[in-house]
């Protein structure tokens, strides 16, 4: 088992018990799981629970339904709703928020948002995309469940974390940052990993874990077939919507469209009639739950202001004032992200104080005593000293550096790496590094032969060290990669690219005289992270 992974089994085995369900609740989860339960059993059960109970009658009646009249009768709205949606339900109305509302009331509002927003978006998308019923695999009831458990993690970090992990989500709210990739750079996982890891643990349906579970990528899951592909997929296009409406993260449209596009030919016109149908039943259904969400919402003005942003990029040559501005908050949040790495260290170590963040681990300790290095460029070397390659790597960087300065040429740095897909899964996986080395090779290629050093550094990571390279020119690399990578790949596999590739990039303009090679490795592997986190492939870069 990897570090990782025995960190996500740790917490989560703790949030099982933290998280247990009540008493009603485990015991429908019981019950329901009989293979010939009876509807009247199932009511004696959720009966006992006069909260349960007005939530259940109110998500029944509430517009999600659509019923032609009034349901007051328990036993009847649970023989509309079904016994699976029922449990998962349940579930999901147990979730123990008011457990740390003074904590983060905010931050909750925030989450409760996003994750209506996201279960009413699969619901809507599942309906009018995929035409499922209710009662087939795949519906609307089973995407709105898994739209509505996939962030837990989130309120498990929360709890568990306290105080550092509300500071860093605040951040992320304000910055409109992706939280995911941040979560992975700064602690190792993300939430959505966690969440897989406690539903996992409360024996949820596979079909929803796994297909929570998926991997984001519009290549691989436009691979997977009916019936098992449309869940993930519904859920996949349920994230980015709610990213676009719920955040205003304008960015993610160019990808909803594509994937839309690709997975059930999802149009700007059928779009805009989705988003119209979705605040209205995201405010009654928030209003069902009694949930508090977040003020200023307009997801149809949302969804224009990102049409009109997205135009205004798309005529500027390059659009590097709004990358630059987007990855300079994920690089300022990334930097102070020392608290919470500490927190998950203290947690799984079993001190008491991790929620006020006031223990240090070891590692910090060490680099303090050797000179009080900044904190993630002390990780960056340590990672990079314990191989040779990445010993070499600063070697001939400062190396050029030096060339550079005596020459007066800018100096540039790429990080290329394909997005690790399941080699098990997807064969073509295996081959993915190679041909992505072939195609900085290629690219490569017109320039002159003693102004590029590649230095692999890993199984699947190159980094390529380019003199005399401006950040226009490192860009425009960048890119030919990208298109040759498209190219290599797609002839191998028919056509079908199912693996993407990820660049970053740091450029020096004017090589200082203590130039640091570590700090110029540590923007590039920055950029690589940003690049990473759209889950298509992209380009990063910053000037150092």
């Amino acid at each position: 088992m990897t570090e990782t992974a025995s960190q996500l089994e740790e917490i989560a085995s703790r949030a099982v018990t933290l998280y247990s369900r009540p008493t009603v609740a485990m015991e429908l989860v019981r019950l329901a799981d009989q293979p010939h339960v009876d509807a009247h059993t199932l009511k004696e059960c959720v009966s006992q629970d006069p909260a349960l109970t007005c939530k259940v009658l109110r998500v029944v009646n509430s517009s999600l339904y659509g019923l032609n009249r009034p349901v007051a009768d328990l036993n009847q709205a649970i023989g509309l709703l079904g016994i699976k949606p029922l449990k998962l339900l349940v579930l999901g109305f147990s979730l123990p928020d008011a457990l740390f509302a003074e904590l983060a009331a905010r931050e909750l509002q925030w989450y409760w948002t996003n994750t209506l927003t996201r279960a009413v978006a699969a619901r809507l998308l599942s309906e009018q995309l995929w035409r499922r019923a209710p009662h087939e695999t795949g519906s609307g009831d089973e995407a709105f469940i898994a739209g509505l458990l996939q962030d837990i993690g989130i309120l498990v970090l929360l709890r568990e974390l306290g105080r550092p992990y509300a500071t860093f989500l605040t951040g992320v709210i304000d910055e409109k940052c992706h939280l995911a990739a941040l979560e992975k750079d700064s602690i190792g996982f993300d939430h959505v990993q966690l969440s897989v890891a406690l539903l996992a643990k409360w024996h949820l349906p596979q079909r929803l874990v796994d297909a929570i579970a998926a991997p984001k990528q519009t290549a691989r899951l436009a691979r997977m077939t009916s019936p098992n592909g449309d869940l993930p997929q519904v859920l996949h296009l349920a994230e980015l919507l709610m990213q676009l409406v719920g955040q205003r993260r304008f960015q993610v449209l160019p990808e909803l469209l594509e994937a839309g596009k690709v997975y059930r030919g999802l149009t700007k016109s059928k779009l805009t009639s989705l988003v119209e149908g979705l605040q209205p039943q995201v405010d009654q259904l928030a209003e069902v739950l009694s949930l508090e969400l977040s003020e200023k919402r307009d997801y149809v003005q949302t969804l224009i202001d990102s049409h009109r942003h997205m135009s205004v990029l798309s005529e500027q040559i390059a659009g590097a004032s709004s990358v630059d501005k987007e990855l300079q908050a994920y690089n300022q949040l990334l930097a102070h992200t020392d608290d919470l790495s500490d927190a998950v260290h203290c947690f799984l170590s079993g001190r008491a104080d991790h929620k006020l963040a006031n223990c240090v681990r070891p590692s910090t300790i060490e680099h303090a005593a050797h000179g009080g290095e900044p904190a993630d460029e002390a990780r960056t070397v340590h990672n990079l000293n314990q191989n040779v390659s990445g010993a070499l790597l600063l070697r001939k960087l400062a190396a050029a550096a030096t060339r550079c300065r005596e020459r007066r040429q800018e100096l540039s740095l790429l990080f290329i790496e394909p997005n690790g897909a399941d080699k098990h899964a997807d064969p073509s996986a295996a081959t993915a590094s190679a041909q992505a080395r072939r195609a900085l090779g290629s690219a490569c290629a017109a320039l002159e032969h003693d102004k590029v050093t590649l230095v692999p550094l890993s199984e699947a990571r190159t980094a390529a060290i380019l003199r005399d390279c401006e950040r226009r020119s490192a860009l425009a690399l960048a890119h030919n990669v990208l298109a040759e990578f498209s190219r290599i790949a797609g002839a191998a596999s028919g056509g079908i690219l199912t693996t993407t590739l990820s660049i970053g990039v740091a450029t020096m303009s004017v090589v200082p005289k203590n130039f640091d090679p570590l700090r110029m490795v540590d923007r590039a592997a920055r950029c690589l992270s940003a690049a990473r986190a759209g889950g298509i492939s992209a380009v990063k870069s910053i000037e150092v």
